[in-house]
């Protein structure tokens, strides 16, 4: 089939080493497709350290006029990943535009789509996520002895007293390096249901660390029904008594279960990236 689509990425957001996993790992799946006319340009405000993906180049380090140039001139189709710089409007002047946001109530600077079904309730195009199991910016910890739970948000009195009591530490999500210090302590405890944090959840799980975490909707749309454990209540005992499963036989089974829901139910990310650049593009739909 002849290929159609010129298509340039902006990433603003999906700064979390998470986040921008996801992005990578999407971009590697839609450069194994074959209906771009080049090979997909990947620019990101700020640094690329998070992003691995080749040919990766930092907007901060283009000229005045490399800017300018692919502003005005390049790209049929261009996808914004995050907050729209004030150029953006030049963009959307003469090229088609996708537009994908974790947050609550983005104002869309393009079509509208989402990383999960629970988020498209006002009839935003959905993207697949990618998870890769060798995540670069995580590190195992080496086969230490797991000792730690990490909290997506500050803790309530009721379960630090739970954790405390337990002999696990706590850390916070705003800790320098939070991604490698949480798979060395090799747990992970969710308090909220973010798209960010459903992310990390299937990173880690994908790792091997089990999750324990309030029944959510965007959890479940990750880990699947049984991927993790969950308290029946909000007091210390039930708080204990989920961890406590989390870091027992039952957590592993869970742990297990979500791997394999992840591997079976994100893996069309390349699929459906294309299916909506041709719709988008009004581009014919892919020969069966």
């Amino acid at each position: 089939m002849r290929a159609e689509i010129d298509c340039v990425w902006y990433v603003s957001g999906f700064r979390r080493p998470w986040e921008a996993a996801v992005v990578s790992n999407l971009a590697a799946a839609l450069k194994g497709r074959d209906f771009l006319t080049r090979s997909l340009r990947v620019y990101v405000s700020g640094g690329t350290a998070n992003f691995h993906v080749d040919g990766v180049l930092s907007w901060n380090s283009l000229t005045f006029f490399e800017r300018a140039a692919l502003v005005l001139f390049r790209g049929r189709l261009w996808h914004l990943w995050g907050d729209a710089p004030l150029w953006w409007r030049w963009v959307r002047l003469r090229a088609r535009t996708v537009h994908t946001s974790l947050d609550a109530r983005p104002k869309w600077r393009g079509h509208p789509t989402r990383l999960f079904a629970e988020q498209a309730r006002d009839g935003e195009s959905l993207i697949v996520p990618a998870f890769e199991a060798k995540v670069a910016w995580a590190d195992g910890g080496g086969g230490e002895e797991p000792q730690a739970l990490l909290l997506a948000v500050e803790p309530s009195e009721v379960q630090r007293e739970a954790l405390a009591e337990m002999g696990i530490e706590i850390i916070p999500l705003n800790t320098p390096d939070v991604s490698a210090l949480s798979l060395k302590k090799g747990r992970a405890l969710f308090i909220d249901d973010s798209p960010s944090n459903a992310l990390l959840a299937a990173y880690l799980t994908l790792q091997g660390v089990p999750v324990a975490a309030r029944d959510a909707s965007l959890i479940r749309a990750v880990l699947g029904p049984g991927g993790y454990t969950t308290p029946e209540g909000d007091g210390k005992e039930d708080w204990k008594k989920a961890v406590g499963e989390a870091m027992s036989e039952a957590g592993r089974s869970a742990s297990a279960s979500a791997r394999r829901f992840l591997k079976t139910r994100y893996s069309t990310a390349g699929e459906s990236l294309e299916t909506l650049y041709r719709a988008v593009a009004g581009c014919p739909k892919k020969a069966e």
